[in-house]
């Protein structure tokens, strides 16, 4: 399909699409190899998933810091990747790229035509993201009124009974976040495979506070109306019920995401991935995609900061030689730079 939008479009070499790890740190790196880009945000806020969904929980898988607060991160990337004047624009959701008859897109932002671009970039993660519900009667009145989905400063729970529904990376590093303020925690699993990092179970299960409840499923949530009191939870062994006093009820079942698919742009797609080539380009040329959006046909994708860090690096030296096909396709170290 070909654009008819207008000629008096902003006009540039590169769009970002996202502002998450990958994207910020594709915005440091256009900038470093003098790549005019703009950076577009759907949320409020860089940050992606470090911003919405855990911004209070340590992130320890980033090379050279050995811990570090999410919403930290995501401040220090932010600032790394305005360092050469980069633009970032958030609450901007391009709803649509579409192809024109000279090789360039014209990006829609907010349902309106805003830009021109020779190249794009997305890094759009896991696109729009909702948690998974237990589905259980009471889960949907007493959402917000003790129940949810995230967590925030962990001095809310001070004090408090908390009961963690599920067994993975998330509940176990909730877990240790909110056991030092918490007056008990409950992780129950429905089945009995723990699966998060060894290192993490250690540590969890070392706290005198913790308990870990397998075979365990929430089958109701009651309280007061105004506030949660009790959990049901049943034994998927003994089908026994039992009841949980508690004040707080955290649930770290995952996320349903729905992998961003515009209007018109129709990229070659492997499961929920953009597929990509080993230039980072997707089918269509001067589109490439990193981090959690994209993934080569045959590999098993590593979904970690440091990897779509790493992408997101070769994505732009592959775009500027895209961009500028005598362009070398290494930038040269950044330790020379005097910025």
């Amino acid at each position: 399909m070909c654009s008819n939008t207008p000629a008096d479009l902003e006009e540039i070499d590169l769009v970002i699409v996202g502002a998450g790890p990958a994207g910020l740190f594709a915005t440091f790196c256009a900038g470093l190899r003098d790549i005019g880009s703009i950076t577009l945000e759907a949320m409020d806020a860089p940050g992606g998933q470090l911003y919405k969904l855990y911004p209070e929980k340590y992130v320890y898988d980033v090379q050279g810091i050995p811990k570090i607060r999410a919403m930290e991160l995501v401040t220090h990337m932010t600032q790394q990747a305005r360092m050469f004047g980069s633009e970032i624009r958030t609450n901007s959701s391009v709803t649509d790229i579409i192809p024109r008859n000279d090789q360039r897109y014209d990006v829609e932002v907010n349902g309106k035509t805003a830009y021109t671009a020779r190249t794009i970039l997305l890094a759009t993660g896991i696109g729009s993201f909702t948690p998974v519900r237990i589905g259980v009667p009471g889960e949907e009145e007493y959402t917000e009124k003790g129940v949810t989905y995230r967590v925030g400063d962990p001095e809310y729970f001070r004090g408090k009974r908390v009961l963690i529904v599920g067994a993975g990376d998330s509940a176990f590093d909730w877990t240790e976040e909110i056991s030092s303020v918490a007056r008990n925690v409950i992780i129950a699993q429905r089945g009995t495979r723990i699966r998060a990092a060894e290192r993490m179970v250690k540590n969890v299960m070392e706290r005198d506070n913790v308990d870990i409840m397998l075979n365990t499923m929430v089958t109701r949530i009651t309280g007061n109306g105004s506030w949660i009191e009790e959990a049901l939870v049943t034994n998927t062994e003994t089908g026994e019920d039992a009841r949980i006093p508690v004040d707080h009820i955290l649930v770290a079942i995952g996320h349903k995401s729905d992998p961003v698919i515009f209007k018109t742009l129709k990229p070659d797609m492997t499961g929920r991935f953009i597929r990509i080539d080993r230039s980072f380009e997707t089918s269509l040329k001067g589109i490439y995609a990193v981090g959690d959006a994209a993934n080569l046909d045959s590999d098993q994708k590593v979904l970690l900061i440091a990897v779509g860090g790493a992408e997101a690096y070769m994505a732009i030296n592959n775009i500027k030689r895209y961009l500028e096909p005598k362009a070398s396709l290494f930038g040269g170290h950044s330790s020379s730079l005097k910025h």
